[in-house]
């Protein structure tokens, strides 16, 4: 898949968890080309690397003012999400990552944003009896409810990356993902790690390409992914 089509405008972007791994990852990513202005909400300030992204400081409870940001036609990049350590309970961890993540996204789409990118996880399912995975699958139906005109639903495994923050489950599971990668193979390659940095490359690539107004990224179809 080509990371842009030729003779593409650049088009408005907003992106919320922007100071995580994967949001970290898209700042690279979504160049001046592809999108100008980029909006990133955040609760804290940060500092201005390029002068095609903006950083917008909120507390997520009442929403900026966004008249100067023109999403009409825009697109969305959503890579929300937390710990149920770092939440404190299985509430606040839900709020986050379930209902922060439709409040953005419905808030966008009545701004006019019409794409949807949504970072997931890999065996995301609302029947699930392991909270994370259920939270994720019913922020996906809920998504989907808004009615984009696309949603882009990424499914990585593990991720990979340098964090800001020490998280050990993470370092655990990469360390033990690298020994026995290699024999993740055929039906097990879906659960390798991946790169957030590829996460974010296949999110931009499928933002900046036509696809189906539901399209599923699983793990296994990150790791394949190969830009231009």
């Amino acid at each position: 898949m080509s990371s842009a089509s030729k003779g593409q405008h650049p088009t408005t972007a907003l992106v919320v968890g922007g100071t995580g791994l994967v949001g970290n990852a898209l700042q690279r990513h979504l160049t001046p080309a592809l999108f100008d202005p980029v909006w990133l909400l955040t609760r804290r300030p940060q500092p201005q690397r390029q002068p095609h992204l903006h950083w917008v400081d909120t507390d997520f409870k009442t929403w900026p003012d966004a008249s100067a940001m023109d999403l009409q036609g825009g697109t969305l990049f959503c890579a929300l999400g937390t710990t149920l350590k770092k939440a404190g309970s299985p509430d606040a961890f839900v709020a986050l990552d379930r209902d922060l993540v439709v409040n953005t996204a419905h808030w966008a789409r009545d701004l006019g944003v019409r794409k949807c990118l949504f970072v997931s996880s890999l065996g995301a399912n609302p029947q699930s009896r392991q909270l994370y995975l259920r939270t994720k699958g019913e922020a996906e139906q809920e998504l989907i409810a808004l009615g984009f005109d696309r949603l882009v639903i990424m499914r990585p495994s593990l991720l990979l990356g340098n964090r800001e923050e020490f998280r050990l489950g993470e370092r655990l599971g990469a360390a033990f993902g690298a020994v026995i990668k290699p024999a993740l193979s055929g039906p097990l390659l879906k659960y390798r790690p991946v790169a957030a940095d590829q996460v974010a490359a296949a999110m931009v690539a499928a933002a900046s390409s036509p696809g189906p107004a539901i399209d599923i990224w699983e793990s296994e179809r990150i790791s394949r992914f190969r830009s231009d």
